[in-house]
């Protein structure tokens, strides 16, 4: 019997020698450490849960800016935005504190180890964390905001999602978790081929068996919908052919996993930011005085000059001597008049805040679209002018025709046109009104008694 065999021996002699009340006690005191390093982090968390809301509705904010909507979320109730603070202060607690949890399980659980079966969990519990890390960045930064965005566009003109606070943060978390435990599946899969529980053939004979239950999982972490369950799906039927491939409980099994979850991470990060961030630089046209830039999810108003880096989600405002022009991706000229506030959704779609702006739209099957605080207009070809004002929005079709779409109505507006949009009506002078009817109305025995 060699050396390490020996030392193997006699820690196991020794661990067998412990009391059920030691390894209680031990348990009971790693349970305890867990929870107080997850109360310091929830307390920590509350805080700053303002700020953890902003990075959580990221995904929100994404969906909602393609769709042209809103992003602020609702309250149905005065409790609801603290149960839900509660509850995301809760998750991202645990989330921080579970280094240290992990931590911990390890410094009960060792001791009943061999030292070979240590090095191995010593491999497999960063590596773990690492998978589980990949899979929330998958939800978080691909499949929540694309499926938000998926799920929100077929609901077509005219609906207004409310969104609550309370139903976000649970959807949210629910999902990122679910699948940062979902990538777990190469190590269980690796787990269970070490003790001999499944082979590595099983595992390929599975095959189609797996294919299915991972499409039915897909099915039920994810919102109905196909796209979602698709995004899931296919990344799920790569680790399970992953877990294939390092099911061989070897040193290099464990690195080569580690490496794929490393890069796996860096790749999703790099299609996020080329998916949401791209962008090209453009001029401004006849560009004077103040104009300012936001960038999408940004809160701080950028002065610009010539040049922007021109992408969807972005809005433009002009001073009260500013004014400049600009060319969407789809050749859409866009002059922007001082005082004015325009939103650019996407190239065949902006939204006109305040302000006047000049559109002049170039043939296409999909017409150009902007929404205004008192209706919708659009245009397949020609030049339009619009004005947003406080109670009305006023089109003139400079050239060619328009469309415009008022409370669920579609009118035509002619070349040379003009017309006045107004939802509720147009504000009047009421005392103008009072004064004429006066003694109209009144009874004869009411104008003898104010004699």
């Amino acid at each position: 019997m060699g050396k390490l065999e020996t030392e193997e021996v006699i820690d196991e002699i020794g661990n067998l020698r412990m009391s059920l009340g030691s390894h209680l006690e031990e348990l009971r005191r790693r349970v305890v450490y867990s929870v107080i390093a997850i109360v310091l982090c929830f307390v920590v968390c509350w805080f700053f849960k303002v700020q953890i809301l902003d990075v959580a509705k990221n995904p929100h904010k994404f969906a909602m800016l393609k769709a042209g909507l809103s992003t602020e979320l609702q309250v149905l109730s005065y409790q609801e935005g603290f149960y839900a603070y509660m509850k995301l202060c809760f998750i991202t607690s645990v989330f921080l504190a579970y280094p240290f949890v992990i931590y911990q399980i390890w410094q009960f659980v060792r001791v009943g180890l061999y030292k070979k079966e240590q090095r191995y969990v010593l491999l497999f519990l960063p590596i773990s964390y690492g998978a589980f890390v990949v899979g929330g960045f998958f939800g978080y930064f691909l499949l929540i905001p694309f499926g938000l965005q998926f799920l929100i566009g077929i609901l077509g003109p005219g609906i207004q999602p409310i969104i609550t606070m309370g139903t976000y943060v649970s959807f949210v978390f629910m999902l990122t978790v679910a699948l940062g435990l979902v990538f777990q599946l190469p190590l269980v899969m690796l787990l269970l081929s070490k003790i001999r529980f499944i082979t590595p053939d099983k595992f390929i004979s599975w095959r189609k068996y797996a294919i299915l239950v991972i499409f039915v999982i897909a099915a039920i972490v994810t919102p109905p919908d196909p796209f979602t369950q698709t995004m899931t799906a296919v990344p799920m039927i790569v680790l399970y052919e992953l877990g294939i491939l390092i099911s061989r409980p070897t040193k290099k099994g464990f690195i080569v996993l580690g490496a794929i979850v490393g890069g796996g991470a860096i790749i999703l990060i790099a299609v996020f930011f080329y998916l949401t961030h791209k962008g090209e630089e453009i001029g401004l046209l006849n560009a004077q005085g103040n104009i300012q830039i936001l960038y999408p999810g940004g809160k701080e108003w950028r002065q610009v000059s010539n040049r922007i880096n021109f992408r969807n989600g972005i809005t433009l405002k002009t001073g009260s001597e500013g004014r400049t022009a600009i060319s969407t991706k789809k050749g859409t000229d866009v002059g922007i008049d001082s005082n004015t506030e325009v939103h650019f959704i996407d190239p065949l779609k902006i939204q006109l805040k305040t302000g006047q702006i000049l559109i002049t739209a170039k043939e296409s099957e999909k017409p150009f679209e902007i929404e205004t605080p008192n209706g919708r207009i659009r245009t397949n070809k020609g030049t339009v002018n619009v004005q947003a004002r406080d109670f009305e929005t006023i089109v003139t079709a400079v050239k060619g025709e328009a469309t415009l779409l008022l409370e669920g109505e579609e009118k035509k507006l002619l070349e040379g046109r003009q017309h006045k949009m107004t939802i509720g009506g147009e504000p009047v002078d009421i005392g103008a009104i009072i004064n004429w009817s006066e003694g109209v109305l009144t009874k004869p025995d009411e104008k003898n008694g104010r004699k």
